[in-house]
């Protein structure tokens, strides 16, 4: 009795959070969040991340483990150079982490719009030479980048390993909800 009321609360829980809901992020975005998604304050952006210019837009669920953003890129593309943009970032992708496994190295079409995009699971091992005792950080990552007025826009969803599961068949739904608008500024 005890474990079937258990996977009931799982499926109610999972159900309930799994709910997208359209969010206008600027005038010229919108994207479908999880309607537990809020936007994060200063004190969640600054314990979380180091930024060089600040992201348009951060969005994390109830407990601050799953994080969807928005950011411009520093650098200029040309409209017709997203094959040579995908493999700039995901050779900046492999770059930054010690291990990652790409499930996903594409470019699709969202909302009339192309995008590269990448799903993948990256591993930061901990230094040979550290005091602590820590074991391999894992995080699930979803990332699609598109040129939008010669600017890169960079949409990101990122979570733990172990919620990984569940991400993986919601981020892609989010990620093919983005909409930019024509007039995008």
């Amino acid at each position: 009795m005890r474990s079937s009321y258990c996977l009931l609360l799982f499926l109610v829980t999972f159900t309930v959070k799994a709910q997208l809901s359209p969010t206008k992020v600027t005038d010229y975005i919108t994207v479908s969040l999880p309607s537990d998604f809020r936007p994060m304050n200063e004190q969640e952006i600054n314990s979380k991340y180091v930024y060089t210019r600040r992201p348009m837009a951060l969005y994390t669920d109830y407990g601050v483990t799953v994080d969807f953003g928005i950011n411009r890129g520093n650098n200029q593309w040309a409209q017709g150079d997203l094959n040579i943009l995908k493999d700039f970032y995901k050779a900046n992708i492999s770059s930054l982490y010690d291990e990652v496994s790409f499930t996903k190295d594409a470019i699709e079409t969202i909302n009339g719009r192309d995008f590269a995009v990448f799903e993948f699971v990256a591993i930061v091992k901990p230094e040979e030479d550290a005091i602590t005792n820590e074991s391999a950080l894992r995080a699930y990552s979803y990332i699609q980048y598109t040129i939008v007025n010669n600017q890169t826009l960079v949409f990101t969803l990122s979570s733990p390993y172990q919620h990984m599961r569940k991400w993986k068949d919601l981020a892609p739904q989010i990620m093919q909800s983005v909409s930019i608008k024509k007039n995008f500024k």
